[in-house]
């Protein structure tokens, strides 16, 4: 009898009680903060119901499953509470990086955003968290690492565990809760919803958001933080690597879009310099502080296109300028690695065309190595020369971000590298002095901020009886204000400066200035309040209302003219190329040049979320919000098919440049 009690005794075994209750603590505290993520978010479905958690929860939920499935089985009680926290700790900091992410630009967390690194992160500064969402979810964050430490520390209770071993139990429960996920899994993916009657693949079938993420935000929303970026890693895994059929399918597709250079185009030969004119909105010009960007915004010998919109970051905007064309996930760093040789690229198609010698050059005040420029733009995009911050030898310093020198002394340091002396050139310069945040006093804007002062009373009366915009009333608004106006001024005074460096060197009536706003000014919601419109009205697509101009003389011969047809960012290079008669490949525009008949078809798709024109937008085609009165069912029906062939154009591209797939045709043969 003695004996059969020793051998029991020697069969029962002690399990913690915190084994098991971490795991199903992680899974209650993943829920509720998706849930307070989604609600403090204010995410809405398409008929406009709050979401408190995903469309496809399951997704979520299985993915939580099998983590709470690893915090099981490492059984170990120190590492059970340190996966706890790290898993959490994880969910919480993408929590806070997306309140923060959607506050400033409407967007959310994507691994895009993790190729660029610092760049991506440099944006962030203080003033601009979303310091609610942060301490939000910090709040909850302590509140678990609170009750998992005393639980690790005073709940010591254990369960007795009779005729089976350690191992054998917590195999088996790892095995439950990971067939438990990958079931749940399963039955997500099979469950999908697939294309509408009457609907393409790309604007309605939830299977195709699930396979590409074409619509980033409208992802997220449907299948949640874990379902979201555990997808995400997957298809960064699992890149499509084109068969030998696909690379020929795709070689012969770019070889077809070839179109020749024009000989009879009005600017043909010319030189080309482009400004991106870094945050700028129309409200930045005025008669007394920017007298010269008024003079050409007024079509004093320029072209204004009073309807450009566009809503992106800039290295996207840049990249659309310079190629004609985006794609969604990779960077153009990435694509020169993978060996794709950007053969129509705007430095190249312009030293392409006409026999002359010409030198394409880069210049940007800010480091050579910001968004990879430093690889992709002399090897990749085939500039000549890059000149950046580390180039400038004047008397400024950069003192921080914000705190930036002036456009006008760093290109005047560098004008002979702006209007180089040859027979031709393309130029191509980006500005910072506008760029923000707009809380910094920047130590060589003295002088603009006192003539803003100077300026203002007559300013003020021109602006409010002249523009569409409001000047802000709140105090600390007002200083926002003050500092990206003072800023404008810079701007100005660096086209005034190239212009006049032209005519001193004779070279102002075979060249042309094409200016072009990246974005809004999205610091501090700066665009929004001077235009009147809520941060949640992200349909409002007068926010993405910004300048496009070409100063020419050439062109105009004088008498400048107002363009009002819509147009965007993809438009620049079809119609840079219309106007210089530059080869081009209409296989890999996404735009059209303003004069064609195709600008009927503009559209326009942001790399953050949403995609419009001046008077429809639509986060995913399908549900499409009406800006004014006058949109018939027409215009609806064209704007849906356009983002249709713009998706699918872009799903081809995102293929061409992951592996790295080029035409046959040298366009630059006859000139090397």
């Amino acid at each position: 009898m003695k004996a059969c009690e020793s051998t029991a005794k020697v069969k029962e075994k002690k399990v913690l009680v915190n084994n098991f209750l971490f795991p199903l603590l992680f899974i209650v505290f993943a829920i509720i903060l998706e849930m307070v993520n989604f609600l403090y978010l204010g995410f809405k479905d398409s008929d406009g119901s709050v979401m408190a958690l995903p469309s496809y929860f399951l997704f979520d939920f299985a993915i939580i499953l099998m983590l709470a499935g690893l915090i099981y089985v490492v059984h170990n009680r120190v590492a059970v509470l340190v996966l706890f926290l790290f898993f959490l700790g994880l969910q919480c900091a993408l929590n806070i990086a997306n309140a923060t992410m959607y506050n400033i630009f409407g967007d959310i967390l994507s691994f895009d955003l993790f190729v660029l690194g610092g760049e991506a992160t440099s944006a962030i500064t203080p003033d601009v968290i979303d310091w609610g969402g942060s301490f939000l979810n910090l709040g909850i964050y302590i509140a678990m690492v609170v009750v998992g430490v005393l639980l690790f520390k005073y709940n010591k209770r254990s369960i007795s565990i009779k005729n089976f071993s350690i191992p054998v139990i917590l195999l088996a429960v790892f095995i439950l809760f990971q067939s438990s996920g990958l079931g749940l899994y399963s039955i997500s993916q099979s469950t999908l919803a697939g294309s509408a009657p009457g609907e393409t693949e790309i604007e309605s079938s939830d299977k195709y958001l699930w396979d590409n993420f074409q619509f980033k935000l409208e992802a997220f929303k449907k299948f949640g933080n874990y379902g979201f970026y555990t997808k995400s890693v997957l298809n960064l895994i699992f890149n499509h690597k084109a068969t030998e059929d696909e690379q020929e399918y795709y070689s012969n597709y770019i070889d077809s879009g070839y179109q020749p250079e024009d000989e009879t185009a009005p600017l043909y030969g010319e030189n080309l310099i482009i400004i991106l004119c870094e945050s700028t909105d129309w409200f930045a010009i005025d008669p007394f502080n920017t007298p010269t960007l008024y003079s050409i915004a007024s079509g004093n010998s320029s072209l204004v296109f009073t309807e450009f919109y566009a809503r992106n970051r800039t290295n996207n905007s840049e990249g659309i300028v310079l190629n004609g064309s985006m794609p969604k996930n990779i960077s153009l760093k990435e694509a020169y690695h993978n060996g794709y040789n950007f053969d129509y690229a705007l430095p190249k198609v312009f030293e392409a065309t006409t026999d002359e010698e010409t030198v394409a050059t880069y210049i940007h005040n800010n480091t050579r190595e910001y968004y990879g420029r430093d690889v992709t733009h002399v090897d990749g995009l085939g500039f000549d020369y890059m000149y950046t911050r580390e180039d400038y030898t004047g008397e400024q310093e950069y003192k921080g971000w914000g705190k930036w020198m002036t456009d006008v002394d760093f290109t005047s340091n560098l004008m002979d590298k702006v209007i180089p002396d040859s027979e031709r050139f393309f130029t191509f310069i980006a500005t910072m002095a506008t760029h923000g945040p707009y809380t910094y006093t920047n130590p060589y804007y003295e002088e603009y901020y006192q003539t803003f002062d100077e300026n203002y009373e007559q300013f003020e009366a021109w602006f409010t009886e002249n523009t569409p915009y409001i000047i802000p009333e709140d105090e600390g608004d007002f200083e926002l204000f003050r500092h990206y106006k003072s800023a404008a001024i810079d701007l100005d005074r660096t086209v005034a400066n190239i212009i006049s460096e032209l005519e001193k060197r004779g070279r102002a009536d075979d060249t042309s200035i094409v200016l072009f706003a990246d974005h809004n000014v999205y610091y501090h919601d700066l665009s929004l309040k001077l235009k009147g419109i809520d941060k949640i009205d992200y349909q409002e697509t007068f926010a993405y209302n910004i300048p496009f101009m070409i100063y020419s003389p050439s062109l105009t011969q004088g008498e400048g003219q107002i363009i009002d047809t819509f147009c965007n960012t993809y438009d620049i290079l079809p119609t840079i190329c219309d106007l210089y008669g530059l080869a081009y490949n209409k296989s890999l525009l996404f735009g059209y040049s303003v004069f064609s008949d195709g600008i009927e078809n503009s559209f326009f798709a942001s790399h953050l979320n949403g995609m419009f024109t001046d008077n429809i937008y639509s986060m995913n085609i399908t549900d499409v919000f009406v800006v004014g009165d006058n949109v018939t069912e027409e215009e609806i029906d064209r704007f849906r098919q356009n983002a249709n062939k713009y998706f699918k154009k872009q799903g081809e591209l995102e293929i061409i440049y992951t592996n790295g797939i080029n035409g046959t045709i040298d366009i630059t043969a006859d000139y090397v």
